[in-house]
């Protein structure tokens, strides 16, 4: 999915690069005020699907290449906003913060604001930490929190240039019952070259990353695949993303895109609708908010491979819930979230070729 949920982690690489020669692309902190200036804004356009493909070229650190984004309609939005650190909020909370954004939601009965803070040293950017406003009605209650969070997390080393390893992540989902998913992924700046876009072309570099999925019954190793993404940065803050479990060069079947365009000027983002397939349905978990299950129907129908998964507002994945060929049905599955701190959570449904997105909330 790697849908909305995607901004700072991702973000921090999408700033302004220089080029050495033909065969160096180079990211300094120097880099970073053009890109995170108050007053730019990104839009990330999400297109989740089967039946895409695309050549994502292969790793090579002394030829340029050229990748070109497949045309698509894409089916969500969303917009993150610079600011100033000292002109929010909860500055006070965050003295010591170089970068600021935030990012905004609201519907009939619920609104949020989130700002996530950043620091930077002589040589990495660190998050350190984020505010997030809750105001909603929930069973005739009105409810308006503010949560502080002050951990500080490490984004990137500079300079980053072809052939960094960036770092890679772990991640668990325990499904309950002795089953579990544990995710390890590294990912590699390995390509640089010219990414063509709607917008025009740039200059980028490609990042690849490797997932090794395992499954686990009762401490024993009973499933295994590797899925691959690649991600291209632009030096005007553009950023493509896609993913794919079929092959990790040359033209690829994708499982999921997000393509990011960075505006100096504020715009609207325009979101285009897709007509699920009939038959196809993603319902929204009951209880939201709820504190700390909650749960999720779906509906098939058709005999497909089936994936229901619970990303945070990075775009980090944090639960796998359905991972499994099902039957034409409706189904109800369980998603626990007590491992999970409070705050906005997105779970994504794909079967065949209908996927949906829902928002959750948490409140503990």
């Amino acid at each position: 999915m790697k849908s909305v949920i995607y901004f700072s982690s991702c973000l921090v690489l999408t700033v302004f690069f220089h080029s050495v020669g033909l065969s160096q692309i180079t990211i300094t902190t120097s880099d970073l005020p053009n890109y995170f200036g108050a007053g730019k804004s990104s839009f990330m356009y999400v297109y989740s699907d089967t039946g895409i493909a695309m050549d994502v070229g292969t790793a090579n650190s002394t030829s340029a290449q050229t990748w070109t984004l497949p045309a698509v309609s894409f089916t969500d939005s969303s917009r993150m906003d610079n600011v100033v650190p000292s002109a929010t909020p909860y500055a006070a909370d965050f003295p010591g913060a170089a970068y600021a954004q935030t990012f905004n939601y609201a519907d009939s009965s619920s609104s949020f604001v989130i700002y996530q803070y950043f620091k930077l040293s002589s040589d990495s950017l660190f998050g350190i930490g984020s505010a997030e406003h809750f105001h909603y009605s929930y069973h005739g209650y009105v409810h308006d929190t503010v949560y502080i969070y002050d951990t500080t997390e490490f984004y990137a080393h500079f300079p980053v240039q072809l052939g960094n390893n960036s770092g890679g992540s772990a991640d668990t989902a325990n499904f309950g019952g002795g089953s579990l998913e544990v995710t390890t992924s590294t990912n590699t700046i390995d390509a640089f070259g010219t990414l063509i876009l709607p917008i025009g072309s740039f200059q980028a570099l490609r990042q690849s990353t490797k997932a090794v999925h395992n499954f686990y019954y009762n401490s024993s190793l009973v499933n295994s695949y590797t899925s691959y993404s690649f991600t291209w940065f632009t030096r005007e803050g553009h950023k493509l993303e896609v993913e794919t479990d079929t092959a990790k060069s040359g033209t690829v079947n994708l499982t999921s895109l997000s393509v990011t365009y960075s505006e100096t000027t504020p715009v609207s983002a325009v979101r285009t609708h897709r007509e699920a397939p009939s038959g196809f349905a993603l319902e929204q978990n009951y209880p939201n908010p709820f504190n700390p299950t909650t749960a999720i129907r779906f509906r098939t129908s058709e005999i497909s491979h089936v994936t229901l998964a619970v990303y945070n507002l990075l775009g980090d994945k944090v639960a796998t819930l359905v991972n499994e060929e099902k039957s034409p049905g409706t189904y109800q599955v369980q998603f626990d979230g007590s491992r999970l701190s409070s705050g906005v959570y997105f779970y994504t449904l794909r079967s065949g070729n209908y996927t949906a997105t829902k928002r959750l909330l948490l409140m503990k």
